[in-house]
């Protein structure tokens, strides 16, 4: 049997929609494959695609790559991309790389074709960058870390925010009633995935790491777009793979100007959250695979790890007695753990020249 077998259908009834059902593995043996019928798909002249990933247990960077980069390409004919039964194991890949606020994900075909027959695709209900204002009379609160799953607030600083650049939002809606949320659409001043957010305060980008900032009365501004896409690669546990990633950092490291004894301290940071995730999540079962996506912009360096093991805590002690990642926790700027709702965790660790 085949690693990856793909089998396209028209849908009848919605004109220039394909359903591709696809069983096996999207990785180094099969991408070409992929891409190539995919491409052949869009050429035949379908600009929707409903793909059923059921029997799909891994997809790789190569193979996420090429997804954003057909949406990409058909987003300005009214076209896109609707997944339907995503597996968990993928799925946290698609939450490490905020992709869940790119593509939207479906419990069934069913569900999917509706999307389609609705509404077109990239539309305003499409997990858009969703801003809502308190009350006139009081003050707004400060974003929280809860507030949504796909959008990281960022911490609040002294600095004014960014001036606003040509990116309007979309059309004012009507003004609310007193005390009610005044709902506004705008999406990535980047990179154009759909995002959402709640609170007035200053976010990131999960795709693209662009820093935008919302100020109320509808206003969001965004930092001119950085040169930079995140790098994102998965990887098993042997030696190879781990010096691999170590050089890849090095020179990610060097060349946002840290100086050797820092660039030394990354490594070691990266070196023992690939070896914690070895342990603890997968209690050394070195034929597990973990997801790792890499930023460089400008002076700062941004690593996000994501395993489908064994969730592991903050506050948790290794069996030296000491604290899980405490390297990371040392001589890392940020380190962040969360839990995936469906196992395994998100960690995500970043350090910034001075």
């Amino acid at each position: 049997m085949p690693d990856l077998t793909i089998q396209v259908q028209e849908v009848k009834g919605i004109p220039g929609t394909a359903l591709v059902i696809l069983n096996g593995s999207i990785d180094a043996k099969t991408v070409i494959t992929f891409q190539t019928q995919l491409n052949a798909v869009k050429e035949r002249g379908s600009n929707r695609f409903v793909l059923d990933m059921e029997h799909v247990k891994y997809v790789n960077s190569t193979g996420l790559g090429f997804l954003i980069n057909l949406s990409d390409s058909i987003t300005n004919d009214k076209g896109g991309i609707a997944l339907v039964k995503v597996q968990p194991k993928v799925k946290v890949v698609f939450d490490m790389l905020g992709l869940n606020a790119f593509f939207k994900i479906y419990p069934s075909r069913d569900e999917a074709m509706k999307h389609f027959q609705v509404e077109p695709a990239a539309s305003a209900t499409d997990q858009t960058l969703i801003l809502k204002v308190g009350k006139p009379d009081q003050p707004s609160p400060a974003p929280t870390a809860t507030a949504i799953a796909v959008v990281e607030p960022m911490a609040r600083s002294s600095r004014p925010a960014p001036p606003p650049i040509s990116h309007p939002p979309a059309p004012a809606q009507p003004a609310p009633a007193r005390g009610a949320e005044e709902t506004i659409t705008v999406d990535c001043g980047a990179c154009r995935a759909l995002l959402s957010v709640t609170e007035v305060g200053t976010y990131k980008c999960p795709r693209c790491l662009t820093l935008f900032h919302y100020d109320g009365g509808g206003k969001a501004s965004f930092l001119p777009r950085r040169n930079v896409l995140p790098v994102q690669l998965g990887l098993n546990f042997s030696d190879d793979a781990t010096q691999g990633l170590l050089q890849f950092v090095r020179v990610l490291a060097t060349r946002a100007g840290f100086p050797e004894a820092t660039v030394g301290n990354i490594e070691g940071a990266v070196r023992e959250t690939v070896q914690t995730i070895r342990r603890y999540a997968y209690s050394n079962q070195d034929n597990n695979i973990y997801h790792v996506m890499i930023a460089r912009a400008g002076p700062e360096i941004e690593l996000r790890f994501a395993d489908s093991g064994a969730s592991l805590s903050a506050d948790r002690a290794g069996d030296d007695g000491k604290p899980l990642f405490a390297s990371a926790r040392a001589h890392m700027d940020r380190f962040e753990i969360r839990n995936h709702p469906r196992g395994g965790n998100v960690i995500t660790v970043s350090k910034k020249a001075k």
